[in-house]
């Protein structure tokens, strides 16, 4: 499973969005959505000699009632402990206070548009 196409999904503005506040990725790394492009995740599985079985897409909303509780989520990530090691507790929040904005329902509450990319697969005959 991977994360679905990022032209296609609201979540890809909050991964960008943390982008300034990370060292730089190595040369040879190829990013949060290097298997989302269809055939990307099929090509791995073809590589590791098993049958692809499925490809499909799962519809995953992101919905927090407040932003206080949107920034505890979203900063319980990798990406996000690595961006306060690298630029500290209060840039990821006001990162994500930002990143989030376009997100803030009447009511107060955050619900971002996410998706994933599902691949199964088995070992062949």
């Amino acid at each position: 499973m991977t994360w679905g196409e990022p032209g296609s999904m609201e979540a890809a503005a909050l991964v960008a969005a943390l982008k300034p506040l990370l060292p730089p990725p190595p040369a040879i790394a190829s990013g949060p959505f290097a298997l989302s492009e269809p055939g990307k995740l099929e090509a791995l599985v073809a590589s590791a000699g098993l049958d692809l079985v499925v490809v499909f897409d799962v519809d995953s909303p992101r919905a927090y009632p407040d932003l206080a509780t949107a920034q505890k989520g979203l900063g319980s990530s990798g990406v996000a402990v690595k961006a306060v090691e690298t630029s500290g507790q209060d840039a990821l929040d006001a990162t994500h206070a930002a990143a989030l904005a376009p997100f803030c329902q009447p009511d107060g509450s955050y619900r971002i548009g996410a998706s994933f990319r599902v691949l199964m697969a088995r070992v062949g005959d």
